[in-house]
């Protein structure tokens, strides 16, 4: 196989080098209007031809390279505590598999993944919406897990934040603790 960015020979769908070199996070983070932080690692227009492979099968492999070289190598920089677990949002499997499942598997052993847990009942694709559509037209999340807990919210892009604000509120009802989202991607409309 070839890396997908270099072309390069490589075991992998992303060679080493391109790992340690284009594709060297620069771990950042915003405050949402809720107050809910969101860390990511990369400016999405940097990385947005390996976001699209999300409905493809090499899409599978990138995005569990991508989830081990940032998230896994940044949760195990923090000392949290036993039992904190990570929800990905909405994972359910529609292309084959689910890349917010696959980013949560990255980050064992130091969370504690609730895959199935956070569903969308509207299945609206928000691409190229505006913040107005997005709030207009809510996912109307179910949370179908034992209340309660502290987490960690893991999905791929963050543009508006609006999905993840829902995500929130959601899960406080539930009591919830949300300590932080983490995302690939930072979108944010300019």
């Amino acid at each position: 196989m070839r890396c997908h960015l270099c072309l390069r020979l490589s075991w992998q769908p992303l060679c080493t080098n391109c790992l340690q070199t284009i594709l060297s996070p620069t771990p950042a983070f915003r405050v949402l209007e809720s107050g809910l932080k969101v860390y990511s690692f990369y400016n999405y227009n940097d990385i947005a031809p390996l976001l699209h492979t999300k409905h493809t099968y090499i899409g599978a492999k990138i995005f569990a390279q991508l989830g081990k070289h940032t998230f896994f190598e940044f949760v195990k920089t923090f000392e949290l505590p036993k039992g904190i677990c990570a929800i990905p949002i909405d994972d359910h499997v529609r292309h084959g598999y689910s890349h917010s499942a696959i980013l949560t598997k990255a980050t064992k052993p130091f969370l504690m993944p609730l895959y199935g847990s956070l569903r969308a009942q509207n299945y609206e694709s928000y691409s190229g919406k505006s913040r107005a559509y997005r709030q207009a037209n809510k996912r109307d999340f179910i949370f179908t897990c034992k209340d309660e807990v502290d987490a960690i919210l893991i999905d791929d892009i963050v543009t508006t934040g609006s999905t993840l604000e829902e995500a929130c509120e959601t899960l406080k009802k539930h009591g919830v603790n949300v300590l932080f989202a983490l995302v690939l991607a930072d979108a944010k409309e300019s």
